[in-house]
């Protein structure tokens, strides 16, 4: 998958997305979770393919909303309408999901679901880095990514670490990646935007005015929007991008 030149083009910083991006779905350890609960069976690879189907319901205004005892924390409300809207297209009972969510929101807390970091993304992160173009995350999250990524060794990585339950504003609201830009000293017309939902991502990137791209590895958007570049991995972008800063 070749990245489009316009992508590349000047760019100081690189904004990204964390679930799907930097870190992704432990979908088997979801799947054990449930499976273990003994309120469902759900099978891993039939999660893969629910993730894709909830991404698009988001965009629908589609979710399941679960009515359950954390839904009151910072950033729980949308981590249990994504994975109870994964769980229900995975073929779980409504009835089952307020359980299983309160269930798995405790070890999520424990240690992360998303936590898988793509191989050679932090190395590729950081020669970008030392180019002097930023690199920034911008993340509706439940306020853990900070503790998370020092945990996984990447905090380093990231001269803007934004956490939408720590900083109390979401995407797509383009405010959001105003206090990236901020932070990284840059200006929109500077910077490009990597996520895997369209919803948040790319609607919250264009009225921020920043050029953005798809992370779409599973093709999770396939015959959606074509009008939106699609890039195989954050770390292709990378590397790109610091081929392109050497050679200015």
């Amino acid at each position: 998958m070749l990245i489009p030149d316009e992508l590349l083009r000047d760019v100081d910083v690189l904004c990204l997305d964390a679930g799907g991006v930097v870190v992704c779905l432990d979908h088997l350890r979801l799947a054990s979770l449930v499976n273990a609960s003994g309120l469902a069976i759900v099978d891993g690879g039939v999660l893969a393919y629910a993730e894709g189907e909830a991404k698009k319901r988001l965009e629908a205004r589609a979710m399941v909303t679960v009515t359950w005892a954390g839904q009151h924390l910072a950033g729980a409300h949308g981590w249990a309408e994504m994975v109870g809207t994964m769980l229900h297209v995975a073929g779980v009972a409504r009835d089952r999901l307020p359980s299983l969510i309160n269930s798995i929101w405790a070890d999520h807390v424990r240690q992360n679901l998303w936590s898988k970091v793509p191989d050679g993304l932090p190395d590729a992160l950081q020669a970008l880095r030392l180019t002097g173009v930023r690199v920034a995350l911008v993340s509706n999250s439940e306020g853990m990514l900070d503790s998370l990524f020092s945990a996984l060794g990447i905090r380093a990585c990231f001269d803007f670490l934004g956490d939408s339950g720590v900083v109390g504003v979401e995407k797509p609201d383009p405010a959001f990646f105003a206090m990236a830009l901020a932070a990284c000293k840059s200006t929109s017309d500077r910077a490009l935007h990597l996520g895997d939902t369209f919803a948040t991502d790319v609607l919250g990137a264009r009225a921020a005015g920043i050029r953005t791209a798809l992370v779409d590895p599973l093709e999770q958007y396939a015959g959606r929007h074509p009008e939106v570049p699609r890039v195989p991995s954050a770390r292709a972008v990378a590397e790109s991008l610091t081929v392109c800063a050497r050679s200015r």
